[in-house]
């Protein structure tokens, strides 16, 4: 049997029908359709896949009745049902269904579910029962039962197991924001529990069911219950909700958010102001029946339940597979004004946040790369010495394309002017000539246009262009290629419009070696391989 993480997926389960049906066939959903008209008024607008890509399958242990996933516990799947267990089964008197219970299910390595067995006997009986969540270890659980005097109302209760005996579920409690006069439901606690989310109907609701959570802070104490920020909550009913396995997402069902009838599934992406950037998770899952309660068991496999057409009962639950890529954004970083490749500019990858999410150097080709995810805005900022520092944004809108691409380009600085009692000079890197050349190297025209700029920006001045070569080679040769090499420089300047009148240009050969060494290692040949802008002084 495949395993599954005790992670404890715990979700909520709960449904309800259209605005024809006389009652709600899941009673842990009462119906706003009366209060809100317009929930039963949607445009059903094309969402198209959104970017999504889902295949959907019927599981097994779908009955004629009503049933519900819930999560998982120590690698059974959860659910609640109505289907009749025994020939004397208490029925509901609203939706003439039997009363639900809770059931655990094996999991086939296809993820296909098998045999679903009663619970808790402790906890199956009475009421209703609704929605559970399990704290990571198991030993603590969550649970909802409807009212006796009103199935259509849910109220949230804790117990723990039994150290003594297991499976066996004591000290149940009533949570101190039990209220009769609203209902509790679709408990959901976050993976370090220390978050208890539900829906609810209570008078802060902004219309119908929204979503809300809870701090716990001791065995039995909780801190203000405050509806979740962000753009989940809407006028009308949200419910389900359902953190992802990396806890960056809340899955959640809701009328709102211009559905595609009925219930559709959502997902909000976790930030500092609450939950943002909600998504409709496409018509290759969602239809305009309900789709409700999508419980993820790995990267690509989970759940949900819907009374959708061609079901077996009322509601069904369906596995589904998504089928997603590994995302990646890539480009290149180049001079502005040439256009040439910058290898060794610094990329930095920001979320929507301004938080960093990696750091890459551009190659030699001037390219770099990031892993991205999907569905999210991001903001890549890149500089490089002698270069004003660039950003551009992106958003990867879908997950089905592998590679995003920005690419950015850098402004250089203006070269600075240095002043020191010798002399004042136009501070530069290297200019590069072909070997045993004059050429000028295509790269060194990004370092000759910062001179050009500064020039510009000091139309007084004069420079005196004078170059260097190292020690190798004869002393007629290398005063020769230095003559040369000031002159290519400065025929450079001239092309790009610097007046002749403010340049002169010559060559030393190998005679003023910044490093004076008689058996030089190759770092010190290069520096005393040079171009020089001296300022020339009135």
């Amino acid at each position: 049997m495949k395993k599954v993480s005790n992670v404890l997926l715990i979700f909520v389960f709960v449904v309800q029908l259209h605005a024809q049906h006389t009652y709600d066939s899941n009673q842990e959903l009462a119906s706003i359709d009366q209060d809100f008209p317009s929930a039963s008024m949607n445009t059903q607008p094309d969402t198209g896949d959104n970017g999504f890509k889902f295949e959907t399958f019927p599981t097994s242990i779908n009955s004629k009745y009503s049933d519900y996933g819930i999560g998982f516990f120590r690698e059974k799947f959860i659910s609640f049902s109505a289907r009749k267990i025994g020939a004397l089964s208490k029925i509901d008197p609203n939706t003439k269904e039997p009363y639900t219970k809770i059931y655990c299910s094996d999991i086939t390595y296809e993820w296909d579910l098998r045999r679903p067995s009663l619970f808790s006997h402790i906890l199956n009986k009475g009421e209703n029962l609704g929605t559970i969540a399990f704290s990571e270890d198991g030993n603590t659980i969550y649970f909802t039962k409807s009212l006796k005097e009103d199935t259509q109302t849910f109220q949230l209760y804790k117990a723990i197991m039994n150290p003594n005996r297991e499976g066996e579920w004591i000290n149940i409690t009533s949570l101190p924001f039990n209220n009769p006069s609203y209902s509790i439901e679709n408990p959901h606690l976050s993976r370090d529990g220390k978050t208890l989310y539900f829906s609810s109907n209570m008078p802060e609701a902004i219309g119908g069911f929204d979503i809300f959570k809870v701090a716990i802070v001791g065995d039995n104490t909780y801190e203000e219950v405050e509806r979740i920020e962000g753009s989940v909550n809407t006028v009308l009913d949200e419910k389900f909700p359902q953190t992802s396995l990396d806890g960056q997402y809340l899955y959640f069902s809701s009328k709102g958010h211009n559905s595609s009838g009925g219930f559709d599934i959502y997902r909000s992406r976790k930030a500092s102001l609450g939950y943002v950037a909600t998504l409709n998770l496409g018509n290759t899952i969602n239809t305009p029946k309900d789709e409700i309660a999508y419980i993820p068991a790995t990267k690509t496999i989970g759940y949900f339940t819907s009374d959708r057409e061609g079901g077996k009962g009322s509601y069904d639950i369906y596995k589904l597979k998504e089928y997603i890529v590994d995302q990646k954004v890539s480009g290149t970083i180049r001079d502005t004004q040439t256009q040439i490749l910058l290898e060794g500019a610094t990329v930095i990858l920001l979320d929507a946040d301004g938080e960093e999410v990696g750091t890459a150097v551009s190659d030699k080709k001037g390219q770099y790369s990031f892993p991205v995810d999907a569905f999210l805005d991001y903001t890549l900022l890149s500089y490089k010495e002698g270069f004003k520092r660039n950003s551009t944004s992106f958003d990867t809108n879908t997950n089905l394309v592998t590679t995003f691409e920005a690419n950015l380009t850098l402004d250089a600085k203006p070269a600075e002017i240095v002043e020191t009692k010798e002399k004042a000079f136009i501070k530069i890197e290297n200019i590069l000539f072909d070997y045993n050349s004059s050429r000028i190297k295509e790269i060194s025209t990004i370092t000759l246009n910062t001179v050009i700029a500064t020039l510009e920006a000091n139309p007084d001045i004069k420079i005196a262009i004078n170059a260097h070569t190292d020690v190798r080679g004869s002393s007629a040769y290398n005063l020769k290629l230095s003559k040369e090499r000031a002159a290519s420089s400065m025929r450079y300047l001239l092309s790009k419009g610097i007046p002749k009148s403010r340049l002169t240009s010559e060559g030393y050969g190998e005679s003023q070696p910044l490093i004076d060494c008689t058996s030089c290692n190759e770092e010190q040949h290069e520096i005393n391989r040079r171009v020089e802008f001296i300022i020339i002084r009135e």
